[in-house]
């Protein structure tokens, strides 16, 4: 919200930089204490490296690319509940093909009720739609779809990465390095260097920092998930991060909707839904 935050790839190029170097610090700390972090890397095999330079490609490159382009369409709003709420589905289906993880009717019938509680909370208009493309609503869901597939691809393949024998280390250092190092291109590409960061506003930076500890936190702890449960669970459960980022905008920010009987039922579904997968 600050006067001069810096564009989308400007973020992005921020955010993966600093997400690195917290993880690095935290593996510098990791190492000290004796954790024994890079051993990961010495021990990654060339087929679990080859599947998460996979998943980085399919989610930070491909599902990003296909996820602008439905926010261009159809709005942000829109395109969150179309790629989000099919995620889990996609994922599901993909982890039973490719992963052989088979949910039973009762793990089924929690993902579609996380999914329909996701539509409830962010099914809504949304008028800041980017004006790149002819906005298409037909071609804008097809797409967001497309965005949905792609990240749930790109799940898959850390899932199988980490069969193969990947850690939730290694997955993660070398998924980020593939945003960071698209950002940079794109970033140098369109101005030619990299000092105009400079004239981004310190609060952003701040901003910015804290979303890279978030990120940190969320996709680290995803991975370490995908190690104690089937991977369509873990996405299915991620489900909720829609609903509790409507609740703190709603607390800090005052952008999002009002509380309405729909966030309410939709907030109802998804934790009926979790709870039933963390139950069954």
């Amino acid at each position: 919200m600050e006067e001069n935050p810096g564009s989308i790839w400007d973020t992005r190029l921020i955010v993966s930089f600093a997400t690195m170097v917290i993880f690095f610090i935290g593996a510098f700390i990791a190492e000290l204490l004796g954790y024994g972090v890079l051993q990961d890397f010495k021990d990654l095999s060339l087929m679990a490296l080859l599947f998460i330079l996979l998943s980085g490609t399919f989610g930070a490159l491909i599902g990003a690319f296909f996820l602008t382009m439905a926010v261009a369409q159809i709005g942000a709003s829109q395109t969150s509940v179309l790629s989000g709420g099919t995620n889990p589905i996609f994922t599901t289906l993909l982890g039973i093909v490719f992963l052989g993880q088979v949910p039973d009717l009762i793990g089924i019938i929690a993902v579609l009720v996380i999914v329909g509680g996701i539509i409830c909370v962010g099914y809504h208009g949304h008028e800041g739609t980017i004006a790149l493309l002819e906005k298409t609503r037909l071609a804008g869901g097809v797409i967001a779809l497309l965005a949905g597939l792609s990240f749930a691809l790109a799940q898959v393949a850390k899932g199988e990465a980490l069969n193969l024998g990947a850690t939730p280390n290694t997955a993660f250092v070398i998924g980020q390095t593939i945003p960071f190092v698209i950002s940079i291109i794109i970033c140098l590409k369109k101005s030619g260097g990299l000092a105009y960061l400079k004239d981004i506003s310190r609060e952003s930076l701040y901003c910015y920092l804290g979303a890279s500890i978030g990120i940190v936190l969320g996709v680290y702890c995803l991975l370490a998930a995908f190690t104690f449960i089937p991977v369509w669970q873990a996405v299915a459960i991620l489900g909720i991060q829609p609903l509790i980022a409507v609740f703190l905008s709603w607390i800090f920010l005052k952008k999002a909707d009002k509380v309405s009987l729909r966030l309410i039922l939709g907030a109802v579904l998804v934790t009926f839904g979790v709870v039933i997968l963390n139950v069954y």
